[in-house]
């Protein structure tokens, strides 16, 4: 299944999700599906992939020094949105966006589906 399925699939299923972008160990969107963009477009969305995986690489070294184990999710909050990531493998990593109102809980569970997905799939 291509991975835009993968990415539309996740979003339809999480209520008040924006957009998801599968990224690539360098920050490239390997491909991405946004239900609505809100006024950050495509290109927001992958510069806050892209930025989301520097945050994700800097917390796992950290975490790795301080023997904590690996980072199952990062959320970053805004006033507007939230912003959801996790790792894959290999340096790819996935994320999802959605309205600061919706419920974090379904969209973690969403996000999670979405990486395996991906996962049999790289």
């Amino acid at each position: 299944m291509p991975f835009q399925a993968i990415l539309r699939e996740a979003l339809q299923s999480a209520p008040g999700a924006i957009g998801a972008v599968f990224l690539d160990r360098e920050g490239e969107a390997v491909d991405l599906w946004a239900e609505r963009v809100l006024d950050i477009g495509p290109e927001g969305l992958r510069a806050l992939g892209a930025y989301e995986g520097i945050f994700l690489s800097e917390i796992k070294r950290v975490c790795g020094r301080l023997g904590l184990g690996t980072p199952v999710q990062l959320t970053l909050e805004f006033e507007h949105a939230k912003v959801l990531g996790c790792d894959l493998k290999e340096g790819y990593y996935l994320v999802l966006v959605i309205d600061r109102g919706a419920n974090e809980g379904i969209a973690s569970r969403r996000l999670r589906a979405c990486r395996d997905r991906l996962l049999r799939e790289i």
